[in-house]
C-alpha cells in the first residue's frame, strides 16, 4: 500500500541531514504511548511552545498533549463530551480536540505519515526535493509546518477564498504559497495546479492527501488508538459503542474508524458530509462553509467497503453550534 522500496544512497544522506540539524523522529508507539517519548526530548518540550519550529514538536504529535499553548508534556486524550440533555440524542457523544496539536489541528499527524516514509526510505531529499502540500486548508497548514521542523522547503496550496488567517500563517512558515480559484470544494483547480507543477520538470514530491495512505495509516494507527484508550473511561454500566462519525475531507480520519471496526465489530462507521455538496449521498455538489470537508469527490483512500452508511449535515448547524460553544450563555452551559 506504501511503496517502502529504499533508495541507499538518498537514506545516508537523509540520515547525515537529520544528524546535522539534529532531528530525531517520533514513532507512531510514542504518538500512541508518549509517556516513551525519550526523557531529554520531555526535558526539552517543558521550554517549547506548542507552536514553536523547533524539531522537537515532532514529539507533540500525539492527541495526548496537555492543553497548554507553552511547556507543556503529556496526559489523556483531549476530547470534549456532548451528553443528551444537550444534543437530543439518546447516545454520549465524544468528541476528539484538535486544538492542543501543533497548528491547532490534527493534519500534523497525517502530513508526518505521508512525509516519513518517504524520507527514512530515502524516497525524498530534503536538502534538493520540495514538499508540495495541496489543501482546502489544515492539511497545507500541516504540511508546511512538518516541513519546517524538517528543514525542508515547502509549497501550500489552497483555494484563495480560504480564510485570510490561514494565508497569513503560512507567510510565515511556508517557503512559497499558491492560491488557486475558487473556495473550499473547489479542489480541482488544486489537482490541475499540481499537474502543472509536476509539468515543469522541477524536484519536488507532491504529496496528495487524497491517495496517499499515510494519512489514513496515521489515522488508523494513532487516532484509532487514543479513541479505545479513551472509550475505556466511559464503556461501564452495560454501555456500547454505536459508532464513529467522521467527516469526508480526504477520508484520512475515516482510518481511524476502520480500526475501532475491528475492535468493536457491531459499531458503525458513519461518513458526514455538508448537505451543501452531497458528493457520497447522492452525487451532488456545491460550496458550503465547513472549512476542511466536501470536496466534491471520493478520496482513494476511502474504503468505502467499511463505510456503513452517510449523513449529510446542513452546513447552517455546525454554524449555530460554534456560535453556541463561544457566546457567555452557551459557554456558561
Amino acid at each position: 500500500m506504501i511503496d517502502l522500496t529504499i533508495h541507499a544512497e538518498t537514506l545516508e544522506s537523509n540520515i547525515d541531514y537529520c544528524r546535522e540539524k539534529g532531528i530525531t523522529l517520533p514513532t507512531f508507539s510514542m504518538m500512541k504511548n508518549p509517556q516513551t517519548v525519550p526523557q531529554q526530548i520531555q526535558d526539552q518540550l517543558a521550554s517549547i511552545g506548542l507552536w514553536d519550529l523547533h524539531c522537537a514538536n515532532l514529539y507533540r504529535i500525539t492527541w495526548n498533549n496537555e492543553p497548554k499553548d507553552s511547556g507543556g508534556l503529556f496526559g489523556g486524550v483531549n476530547h470534549l463530551v456532548l451528553p443528551p440533555e444537550l444534543t437530543g440524542c439518546r447516545a454520549t457523544i465524544i468528541m476528539l480536540v484538535g486544538r492542543w496539536f501543533p497548528t491547532g489541528a490534527h493534519k500534523v499527524g497525517a502530513t508526518f505519515g505521508c512525509l516519513a516514509p518517504a524520507l527514512v526510505t530515502g524516497q525524498f531529499n530534503p536538502r534538493k526535493t520540495k514538499a508540495v502540500w495541496p489543501s482546502t486548508g489544515n492539511y497545507c497548514r500541516g504540511g508546511a509546518y512538518i516541513s519546517a521542523l524538517l528543514a525542508c522547503n515547502a509549497i501550500a496550496i489552497l483555494p484563495e477564498e480560504m480564510s485570510q488567517e490561514r494565508f497569513e500563517w503560512l507567510k510565515s512558515i511556508a517557503g512559497e504559497i499558491i492560491a488557486t480559484p475558487g473556495c473550499e470544494s473547489n479542489v480541482k483547480e488544486i489537482f490541475d495546479k499540481c499537474w502543472e507543477l509536476r509539468n515543469t520538470g522541477e524536484d519536488l514530491r507532491i504529496f496528495n492527501q487524497f491517495d496517499e495512505m499515510g494519512n489514513p495509516l496515521w489515522h488508523y494507527n494513532v487516532t484509532g488508538h487514543a479513541i479505545e484508550d479513551l472509550l475505556q473511561q466511559y464503556l461501564r454500566d452495560g454501555r456500547q459503542v454505536a459508532g464513529y462519525v467522521s467527516s469526508s475531507g480526504s477520508g484520512g480520519t475515516l482510518g481511524a474508524g476502520y480500526y475501532l471496526k475491528q475492535k468493536y465489530p457491531r459499531s458503525k462507521v458513519v461518513v458526514a458530509e455538508a448537505l451543501q455538496c452531497p458528493t457520497l449521498l447522492n452525487n451532488g455538489f456545491g460550496a458550503h462553509r465547513i472549512e476542511g470537508i466536501g470536496d466534491k469527490h471520493v478520496p482513494w483512500v476511502h474504503n468505502c467497503k467499511e463505510t456503513d452508511f452517510v449523513v449529510a449535515v446542513d452546513d447552517e448547524v455546525p454554524m449555530r453550534a460554534l456560535r453556541l460553544f463561544n457566546e457567555p450563555i452557551g459557554r456558561q452551559a
